[in-house]
């Protein structure tokens, strides 16, 4: 099945209400997104069934490494679904959660058919669905950013769109430590100190989250610790500046430990006997969200956690099957942009890239 789509003009950038309404063809289930893939909704309706629905959506430029600036006239709504629908978008004043991040929680593009396993997915586009009206979000995350290529690139856009009550959400780490000058407590640690005092000049309130862990497993069964320095380097500078630390590194190591190596990749890419250790599908993209939301609320970041739906970001149970693979091997970690390996049993940071920074 492929989505129906469409684009409304915007007079614009700024936040926006977006009012859709859905007509369902048939017993259905359906998503709706919009922008790059950004969901915003997921339900089910029976046959001849009507439902309204009503969001707050940010519309705003986009300045990419890989893409140049690209100005935003429109916005794009999206449903997947058997269904008809029809759009509303009224100018609207909403303060705006703005992401910066690589990969991990980018708007990743999605092939069809649709497979959620076989999805990209960073964990941004998923934030939509647990947020009530009255909070927007604009994802501007790049695949294979680092926090120093962000800040030269992608931040020329954000340094003129944040207003005071905004919140700039902040995540790099699995591309810096493939660059040595972005060391955890050097080059990385000053970055991030960087986009906590611009955040707070613009008057926008800064969070800072640890990068999520990559699941390469030991054969005892514990994940490797291939980006601890990192997520150190973060706690250690949200102490110091006062901001919220939201530690999905932690988040993700303990969960995907209880899964087991084998079910952790139903949460990661994965297409017939090919795999990805660093990037999560559809189903980990929605659960990472969930981990951002839930330290969200139990952290009381004010004027955020107000607007988390507190029974969209429950998450399941880790049930392990009992299969005891690893594939951990040199293929393995190659294939994700880590080569020279040092010792296995040690932090691995400082690694350059093989190919192409995710």
């Amino acid at each position: 099945m492929y989505p129906k789509e469409i684009k409304i003009p915007t007079d614009e950038n700024g936040t926006y209400n977006l009012k859709v309404n859905i007509y369902a063809k048939s017993d259905t289930d359906y998503v709706i997104f919009c922008d790059s893939r950004r969901w915003l909704y997921e339900g089910h309706l029976k046959k001849n069934g009507e439902i309204k629905h009503s969001f707050s959506v940010n519309v705003c430029d986009i300045h990419k490494y890989n893409q140049g600036y690209i100005k935003k006239e429109h916005l794009l709504v999206g449903v997947l679904g058997d269904v008809e629908f029809s759009c509303e978008l009224h100018k609207a004043n909403y303060p705006t959660v703005y992401l910066a991040g690589d990969s991990t929680v980018t708007d990743q593009p999605a092939e069809y058919p649709y497979n959620p396993a076989s999805t990209y997915c960073g964990w941004g586009q998923m934030l939509p669905l647990v947020l009530k009206e009255g909070l927007a979000v604009s994802n501007h995350a790049e695949s294979g950013s680092s926090t120093g290529q962000f800040l030269g690139c992608n931040w020329l856009v954000l340094e003129k769109r944040i207003k005071p009550g905004d919140f700039l959400a902040v995540q790099f780490g699995h591309n810096d430590q493939k660059q040595p000058h972005l060391d955890p407590f050097g080059g990385y640690a000053k970055n991030l100190r960087h986009f906590v005092k611009k955040a707070r000049e613009l008057g926008a309130n800064p969070i800072l989250c640890s990068p999520i862990n990559r699941i390469i497993f030991e054969e005892n069964g514990k994940i490797k610790n291939l980006l601890g320095d990192y997520r150190n380097s973060v706690k250690q500078i949200s102490l110091e500046e006062n901001v919220p630390f939201i530690d999905l590194w932690a988040k993700t190591t303990e969960f995907f430990e209880k899964v087991g190596p084998v079910d952790s990749w139903d949460y990661f890419w994965s297409k017939g006997n090919d795999r990805d250790y660093t990037h999560t599908n559809d189903i980990g993209g929605k659960l990472v969200a969930k981990f951002f939301a839930q330290a969200i609320v139990k952290n009381k970041v004010s004027g955020f956690f107000e607007f988390i739906i507190l029974e969209n970001i429950e998450t399941p149970v880790p049930k392990p099957s009992g299969r005891k693979e690893t594939g951990v091997n040199v293929k393995d970690l190659s294939q994700i942009g880590l080569v020279n390996l040092p010792e296995l049993d040690r932090d691995i940071t400082n690694i350059k890239a093989q190919r192409g920074a995710f």
